[in-house]
């Protein structure tokens, strides 16, 4: 009976973790959509409460004014966006030409032909870009991009409206002190998370921002493409500034030595400002992890969902701090309380030895 049990656990275990595996894809928009819900919590609290409006009316304007925005700034920044990337994309025929003329470049060519493999790659990619396939993959690829965009939005909102009960019933089922603490959990994983969501948007913005300005003061071309790159970038834990950079970086050397130089001085400046002065301020209200930690997250996150999984895995190590520390917190309370104060006398037993008893200094 014994070893049915086992069995019959162990293989219901492996069922589970095999449903998990095939539903990865369903879990990643749940992650995301409860971020996307913790994150707009705060405005909509903001219109439950001032505006007196229910919360799936308030739900539903902070979607309405998310659209609008997005539309708002579709029509501003698309137009030029399509113009720097059109430009962009005509452009690097001359950029190889010239580097094709580089010293450098020829040195590498003769000595590991440099040149004919970046042709030979050329080549497989304009292949497979022009293969029969693509229009049926590009088609698969918008249509699961939809399904995952409405998905997203439907959980978020229903994440969203149901989230306050969901929180007060899980409450209900503790009293006194355990309600204390699970309440305190859950502030704190709210807390990893909306700070979380909220300061990389912002860190985002800021080094867009300060690429652009980069690239206006020195002369480099395509700002609108460049500078978003370097926004997606931004959301990728620990790299991302730096893949944000090469593409503002490469254009600026091919518009000479002086920008190319700038912009790696550029760069080095902004990634010590960043690090020291944007983040800590903006991330002051988040739990702060150990950067060995922050590492070990994303390496993981990443091997096991690819970009969604480094994206959550900040906030994911937040949350395991933040329940291992309530642990740790506990654990303390507790060997305080079974402590005898100071200066107790241990009692002794009937007829025992007096001498025996240890009593406390």
């Amino acid at each position: 009976a014994a070893v049915a049990r086992v069995f019959l656990t162990l293989l219901a275990l492996s069922a589970l973790i095999w449903i998990l595996w095939v539903s990865r894809s369903v879990i990643q928009w749940i992650a995301i959509s409860a971020f996307l819900a913790v994150a707009i919590n705060p405005v909509v609290g903001v219109l439950v409460r001032r505006a007196r409006l229910r919360r799936g009316a308030a739900i539903g304007v902070v979607y309405l004014l998310g659209t609008a925005a997005l539309a708002g700034a579709a029509l501003i920044f698309i137009p030029p966006l399509v113009d720097a990337a059109t430009g962009l994309v005509e452009a690097i025929p001359g950029y190889i030409e010239r580097a094709q003329e580089s010293r450098f470049i020829q040195d590498l060519d003769r000595e590991y032909g440099v040149l004919d493999q970046v042709k030979e790659r050329a080549t497989d990619i304009v292949g497979t870009i022009a293969g029969p396939n693509v229009a049926v993959d590009a088609a698969s690829r918008v249509v699961n991009g939809l399904v995952a965009l409405v998905s997203i939005a439907v959980i978020c909102f229903l994440l969203s409206l149901y989230g306050p009960r969901l929180r007060a019933w899980v409450e209900s089922q503790f009293h006194g002190h355990a309600e204390v603490r699970v309440r305190s959990v859950l502030d704190g994983m709210y807390k990893v998370i909306a700070g979380y969501v909220v300061g990389v948007l912002l860190v985002a913005l800021c080094g867009a921002s300060a690429a652009a300005l980069f690239m206006w003061a020195a002369g480099v071309p395509y700002i609108p493409v460049l500078a978003l790159w370097v926004a997606l970038m931004a959301f990728i834990p620990l790299v991302g500034a730096t893949l944000g950079a090469v593409p503002y970086v490469t254009v600026a050397f091919f518009q000479g030595w002086p920008q190319g130089v700038a912009a790696l001085v550029f760069l080095a400046v902004y990634q010590q400002i960043e690090n020291n002065l944007v983040q800590p301020l903006i991330h002051r209200r988040t739990v702060q992890l150990n950067p060995l930690w922050i590492i070990i997250a994303v390496l993981v996150g990443s091997q096991l969902l690819g970009i969604t999984g480094a994206l959550v895995a900040i906030p994911v190590a937040g949350i395991v701090q933040v329940v291992v520390q309530d642990w740790a917190a506990e654990r303390r309370r507790r060997e305080l309380i079974t402590e005898p104060p100071p200066g107790t006398v241990t009692p002794v037993p009937d007829g025992a030895d007096p001498t025996a008893a240890a009593e406390s200094p």
